[in-house]
């Protein structure tokens, strides 16, 4: 069942918009109706999101690990890991729901500027994007969407919910944080070389497969495509925070009038 496939769907095709809207329907909702909820309401928000898309990581690893034929047989790719930028999401909600933030503030403001800057952003690109995610397969492409719709929901809402917290200086420790991430990343595509493992699209082994990247990569090298993949993410994060912080600027001059 989960292995059925259907045409692989095209940007804003029926399939991509039959996903879409609830996400963005949802995505105002909770933003609106909880933006003052209280601190357990907000953390079961955020935990219901995440058992919901870790099943479905379980469900989509099975999948990709199970080849059913003649004969079956079971082969684990590493490669299938989750340790994409996308897939923060899975480590970073459990700093916010079980770290006790009077005591660790820091921790908890940086995975929420993870979830809020860097996470929102890479979950609007390929929600809107869909040919970087799309596949034959149904079950990974609702699998996908879901995903990175989640991304997009618990990123607003983790900002509406933080707005009165979150700064500058959050964006600098998210930075930190996508920088740490990035060298566990390295460390894992360089030590299962030779196999082909391009986590957060930065593996000094192979040329990456992001468009333009990979021919910067190819004339340029590998540190320089590093360095301006490395500068693109930091103007990336720090534009998000300024469209937030100015959207919810606006709204609430609006409200106030």
């Amino acid at each position: 069942m989960l292995q059925g496939e259907m045409d692989v769907p095209g940007v804003f095709s029926w399939f991509h918009f039959l996903l879409l809207i609830p996400i963005i329907g949802l995505t105002i909702f909770i933003s609106c109706f909880f933006k003052d909820a209280k601190e357990k309401t907000y953390k079961r928000i955020l935990f219901i999101f995440w058992i919901l898309i870790l099943v479905l990581e379980l469900f989509k690893q099975i999948l990709k690990s199970f080849h059913y034929g003649s004969p079956s047989y079971w082969e684990y790719s590493v490669r299938d890991f989750p340790f994409s930028i996308c897939s923060m999401i899975y480590y970073f909600i459990p700093l916010i729901l079980f770290v006790n933030k009077e005591k660790h503030p820091l921790l908890v403001d940086t995975a929420n500027g993870y979830m809020c800057l860097i996470s929102l952003f890479m979950g609007i690109l390929v929600c809107l994007y869909t040919d970087m995610v799309m596949t034959r397969m149904i079950f990974i492409n609702v699998q996908s969407l879901i995903h990175h719709g989640t991304q997009v929901i618990l990123g607003v809402y983790i900002f509406i919910w933080n707005r009165k917290n979150i700064n500058i200086k959050t964006t600098y420790r998210t930075l930190i944080a996508f920088l740490i991430t990035a060298v566990i990343a390295i460390v894992i595509n360089v030590s299962f070389y030779p196999h082909f493992i391009n986590m957060f699209f930065i593996n000094p082994m192979f040329i990456t497969n992001l468009p333009v990247g990979n021919i910067v990569q190819q004339k340029a090298g590998y540190v320089v495509y590093l360095i301006l993949f490395l500068i693109l993410v930091g103007l990336v994060t720090y534009l998000t925070y300024l469209v937030e912080t100015s959207i919810y600027k606006l709204i609430t001059k609006k409200v106030a009038h």
